[in-house]
C-alpha cells in the first residue's frame, strides 16, 4: 500500500518537473502549477481516504511516521512555503526521529520560508543519522545563503559547501543535481579567488557532468542547470555558449522570467559594447583627440620607472596574457549591464582604434568617468565572436580579474572600491 502511495506522490513531482515535455510551451505558469495544484490535493486526499493519519492507531501494520511524510512531501510540491508540510513534516521527525527522508524534506520546507537556521538544523541532523547526498547537497545551498557579515567567514561557509557537495558527488557519481549543486558551489568560490585559480572551469566541468546525468535519468529540472551554466559561462565571456543556455533554459521553462531578462540583458549589453567599439564612444575626433593628447607620465605610476615591462598600444596586443607589457588608455564611455558585474568601457590608445575592457570584482558604488587614464599591466586579450539570429558581434575585449594591479589616473584602486562578486542562482 505504501508503494503505491509513494509512487502518486514522486509523480506529482515527475509532474511539475517535467510539464512542459507533453504540453505546449505557450502554457503559462500558472496553467502548470494550477495542474500540479489540482493534483496535489488529489494525491493528499486519497492518502487521508485510507484512513492512515490516524497517529494514535496502534493496530496499524504501518508506521504513523511514513502518511505523515508522504502528506507533507505532497503539500511541499508547491514553489512557495506551506504551512501544512511543515506540520505533517515536523509530526513525522517526531514520530520517527531516525527518519532521514523526512528530515531532508523538512529542511527543503523551511528553506522555502526563508528559515535557513532551521533548514541547516534539519539536514544536520539528517546527516547526523546517514550521511546522504540529499543532506550533503541540500546543506551546501543552505551554507552559501546563510547571511553573515564577515567576508572570512562568508568565505569559510562557501568552501565548507563546497566540501559538501564533493561529498555527495563522491556518494553517487551519476546523480545529476548532486552535480549541478556541486557546480554552483564552485562558483560561488570562485568570485573568492582569482579568475587563473580555474573555478569557473571546474564550475563549467560540473555542469557538464550535470547535463550528461541528467540526458539519462530526467531527474530534475533541466531549465535551473541551463540557467546556472549560461551564468558561469558569461562571467568566463563565452558570451555564445550563454546566451544558447538561455534560450534552452527558456524551452524548458518558456514562462520563466528570469531567463528571458538575462538573456535580453545579455545580447543588448553585447550590442552596445559593438556600437561603443565601432563609434569610439561616440566621442568627437577632436574631444578624443584631447583625450589621448592628455597621457602623461603622472599615469603611469609605478611603470614610469619599471624597467622590465614595457608599454604597448591596444592593436599590438596579441590574444591571450601579454608578459611584461601594459597599456595606457582613455575611457571613452561606459557601457552598464543590468546584473551588475563586471564594469565594462570602451577605451582607446590611438585614434583609429577602440576595445572594450571588462573589469571584475569592483563595489557597485565604484566606477569609471569617461576621460579617465586607465592602465592595465599584462592584458588579457580575447576576440568576442558572437552570432545569432541573424547578428554578427566582434570586438576586442580585455580581462581585467584581478582590479589590485591596475592604475587609475596613476593610482591603485582603494580597498573600498574593490569586493567580491555574489551571484544569484536558479534553486540552488
Amino acid at each position: 500500500m505504501t508503494t503505491s502511495l509513494h509512487e502518486a506522490v514522486e509523480k506529482l513531482y515527475y509532474l511539475r518537473d517535467h510539464y512542459y515535455d507533453s504540453t505546449s510551451s505557450q502554457s503559462s505558469q500558472n496553467e502548470k502549477w494550477d495542474l500540479v495544484k489540482k493534483e496535489m490535493i488529489m494525491v493528499v486526499e486519497k492518502i487521508k481516504s485510507l484512513g492512515l493519519t490516524d497517529v494514535a492507531d496502534v493496530t496499524s501494520t504501518i508506521h504513523p511516521s511514513i502518511p505523515q511524510y508522504l502528506l507533507g512531501r505532497a503539500h511541499n510540491v508547491m514553489p512557495e512555503y506551506d504551512c501544512e508540510a511543515q506540520n505533517y513534516l515536523s509530526s513525522a521527525v517526531k514520530l520517527n526521529p531516525s527518519y532521514v527522508e523526512a528530515w531532508n524534506e523538512l529542511g527543503e520546507c523551511f528553506w522555502k520560508g526563508g528559515d535557513t537556521a532551521s533548514a541547516k538544523n534539519c539536514f544536520t541532523c539528517a546527516l547526523e543519522k546517514c550521511r546522504n547526498k540529499v543532506s550533503l547537497r541540500n546543506l551546501s545551498i543552505v551554507l552559501r545563503q546563510l547571511k553573515v557579515a564577515d567576508t572570512e567567514e562568508r568565505k569559510k561557509l562557501l568552501f565548507e559547501g563546497l566540501s559538501l557537495a564533493k561529498e555527495a558527488v563522491q556518494l553517487d557519481p551519476s546523480d545529476g543535481k548532486s552535480w549541478l549543486i556541486l557546480g554552483n558551489a564552485y562558483f560561488s568560490v570562485a568570485f573568492y579567488s582569482t579568475h587563473s585559480d580555474g573555478y569557473i572551469h571546474k564550475a563549467l566541468a560540473a555542469y557538464a557532468q550535470s547535463e550528461k546525468y541528467e540526458m539519462n535519468k530526467r531527474n530534475f529540472n533541466t531549465a535551473d542547470l541551463c540557467f546556472n551554466k549560461a551564468m558561469a559561462l558569461f562571467h568566463d565571456e563565452k558570451y555564445q555558449e550563454a546566451l544558447e543556455n538561455l534560450e534552452r533554459s527558456q524551452k524548458f521553462e518558456p514562462d520563466w522570467e528570469l531567463s528571458r531578462f538575462k538573456y535580453d540583458s545579455t545580447l543588448k549589453f553585447l550590442l552596445n559594447m559593438k556600437e561603443m567599439v565601432a563609434l569610439k564612444g561616440k566621442l568627437k575626433p577632436r574631444k578624443l583627440n584631447s583625450f589621448l593628447k592628455s597621457i602623461n607620465s603622472k599615469d603611469l605610476g609605478p611603470y614610469k620607472t619599471n624597467s622590465t615591462c614595457k608599454r604597448v598600444f591596444l592593436q599590438d596586443l596579441v590574444v591571450g596574457t601579454n608578459k611584461n607589457k601594459y597599456i595606457v588608455v582613455k575611457v571613452v564611455a561606459s557601457v552598464s549591464y543590468d546584473g551588475g558585474s563586471p564594469l565594462a568601457c570602451c577605451v582607446c590608445d590611438k585614434p583609429d582604434f577602440a576595445a572594450i575592457v571588462t573589469i571584475y570584482r569592483l563595489s557597485q558604488d565604484y566606477g569609471l568617468t569617461i576621460g579617465d587614464s586607465l592602465l592595465i599591466p599584462e592584458p588579457q586579450l580575447q576576440t568576442i565572436h558572437v552570432s545569432l539570429k541573424g547578428q554578427v558581434i566582434n570586438f576586442p575585449c580585455v580581462r581585467v580579474d584581478s582590479p589590485q594591479n591596475i592604475l587609475v589616473n596613476g593610482h591603485n584602486l582603494q580597498p573600498t572600491q574593490m569586493a567580491s562578486m555574489f551571484i544569484k542562482f536558479s534553486s540552488a
